[in-house]
């Protein structure tokens, strides 16, 4: 029971503990997660490919831990935590009481 905070991928606020969702891509992929699936960030996530071989810089991933088994879009899963990159990444704020 989350409300939304629709906040850039580059803005403060990521790290560990940190309750956040997948954003839905404009252009779905086989590769995508299927609706916009919750979780905690529970620490950094791996390096990937594209943070060694692209010129663009690193590419900050985190290891989120899903509120459900998750699958992606193309029937791989289920999961209960995956790496994902912080672009793809929104923090969530608690619903006030």
């Amino acid at each position: 029971m989350w409300n939304r905070s629709e906040k850039p991928a580059s803005a403060p606020g990521f790290g560990v503990g940190v309750q956040v969702y997948v954003a839905e891509p404009v252009v779905p992929t086989g590769d995508d997660w299927v609706g916009e699936p919750t979780g905690v960030i529970v620490s950094s996530g791996s390096a990937s490919l594209r943070s060694v071989n692209l010129p663009a810089g690193p590419t900050t991933n985190w290891l989120v831990s899903f509120s459900h088994p998750q699958y992606r879009r193309d029937g791989r899963g289920p999961f209960e935590q995956a790496s994902i990159e912080q672009a793809l990444l929104v923090v969530a704020d608690p619903i006030d009481d």
